[in-house]
């Protein structure tokens, strides 16, 4: 049979040194206002601030500060303090000495500290702790200097861990069973904020695919009506009577090379769809790699001497042979050329190079380097996604769908191979763009056996 009383969520009890402070804490009246009041945040668009707020207010502390570790998105505080507004900070990774990452290790280490210490395996070291995540331009704020008390509640949910720390003047005691409800309440709300942020970012997601599924179709658009219109004016042309066959023989060849790019547009479409779902049988055989970037460096000199390049060619004084899909990997290759020779600034050099590095790890490397502009570093992680174009090819009327580089990745796992790509600084205007391709080196014994 249920109870007659409502149950108390909490009860805070307040040290002889906040009484004058927060009296009313003391006695059940009071207790579900502040229940109210913590329950309203939970419907906050930016809840932790408020949070933050409403405990330091209804408790009587000079300040509130909410940790929060969420290993696969970061690590957030919060901050209020009596009389100003409170903030939320993102914690994410930075580079090692920076500002962030101490910000971010002390963070992490008084979250671990205050859950040791609920667990009674340590003792809260939070002057030192505070000091640093609190630091403004290396110097501790001066409000810090007037707390003399913390009381520090750990919060252990599903997927995160953090803290709730109470700073005081004087001592603010809080009931075991208290601290367990603040905890709860405090995980509802680390978990809520998890999940607006994560809404968030798939809204962000969704408008970004959006993008690239409105940039693809816009770009496929003109990839396929450009070979179309002139594959249509040269059969126009073609039905002139008076056609000589030097010019019908012009417009055939108009005919055959905008055909020929029509069909290797849609055969890459399907090949990219094939990848994603299922593997072919592999089909391998013994490649000597250096005859196979020699063949193609001859095929593609004309293109880049049009385009005021120079392609050189870096080989190894002995052969290097590969068990692989000569056909596929020479797909790649000739996707990683043709996008050095698109991208590069004229008058520069594009530069293939093969290495054999049977000495240190045993594997086959390929780069194909080049120079011109810089690939931002928010665009590196994604330059293998599908339909993805960078800027810079936008911009100046590059040619292209999106799709080279997606199958190229695709290609090169299939073959068991790695590819990256590194973006790096020359000088003022140029940046060296180097793709590398590494895979197992052939092994004749095991061919010839």
């Amino acid at each position: 049979m249920a109870s007659e009383n409502p149950t108390v969520l909490f009860q805070a009890r307040p040290s002889e040194g906040l009484a004058s402070i927060s009296p009313s804490l003391c006695e059940g009246r009071e207790t579900w206002p502040l229940v109210h009041a913590l329950a309203a945040t939970l419907n906050e668009p930016d809840i932790l601030p408020s949070l933050a707020e409403v405990l330091g207010t209804h408790l009587g502390a000079g300040a509130c500060l909410l940790l929060c570790h969420y290993p696969d998105h970061g690590l957030t505080y919060t901050c209020w303090r009596e009389g100003l507004a409170p903030a939320s900070y993102q914690l994410g990774d930075a580079a090692s000495g920076s500002t962030v990452s101490w910000q971010r290790r002390v963070a992490l280490e008084l979250i671990q500290q205050t859950v040791d210490q609920a667990a009674g395996k340590a003792w809260l070291s939070w002057q030192k702790g505070l000091a640093g995540l609190l630091q403004n331009e290396g110097r501790t704020p001066a409000w810090l200097r007037t707390i003399a008390h913390c009381t520090a509640i750990a919060v252990d949910g599903a997927g995160f861990q953090g803290a709730m720390l109470l700073l005081g003047a004087g001592g603010l005691s809080v009931e075991p069973t208290a601290q367990a409800n603040l905890a709860s309440i405090g995980a509802i709300a680390f978990h809520q904020h998890y999940l607006q942020g994560q809404a968030q970012r798939n809204t962000e997601q969704l408008r970004y695919l959006n993008y690239l599924k409105e940039d693809f179709l816009s770009t496929l658009n003109h990839e396929l009506r450009t070979p179309l219109t002139s594959m249509m004016l040269a059969i126009r042309m073609l039905r002139r009577p008076d056609l000589t066959p030097e010019r019908s023989a012009m417009y055939l060849d108009i005919l055959e090379q905008q055909c020929t790019r029509e069909i290797n547009l849609v055969n890459d479409l399907l090949l990219l769809q094939t990848l994603e779902s299922k593997a072919p049988a592999e089909v391998r055989q013994s490649t000597d790699l250096g005859q196979l970037l020699a063949g193609l460096a001859d095929q593609c000199r004309e293109q880049f001497h049009q385009a005021e390049l120079t392609l050189a060619l870096q080989l190894p004084s002995r052969p290097v042979l590969l068990a692989t899909d000569p056909e596929r990997l020479t797909k790649v290759l000739k996707e990683l050329i043709g996008n050095a020779r698109k991208y590069s600034t004229p008058k520069t050099v594009v530069t293939l190079a093969l290495a054999d590095n049977q000495a240190q790890n045993g594997r086959v490397t390929l780069q194909v380097s080049n120079l011109g502009a810089a690939i931002e570093v928010d665009d590196l992680p994604h330059i293998f996604d599908k339909f993805r174009r960078g800027p810079n090819a936008t911009k100046d009327g590059i040619a292209g769908t999106g799709t080279g580089l997606a199958l190229a990745r695709g290609l090169v796992e299939q073959l068991g191979g790695t590819i990256k790509v590194s973006s790096q600084p020359i000088d003022a205007q140029l940046w060296q763009t180097c793709f590398t391709l590494e895979f197992e080196r052939y092994d004749k014994s095991i061919h010839n056996s």
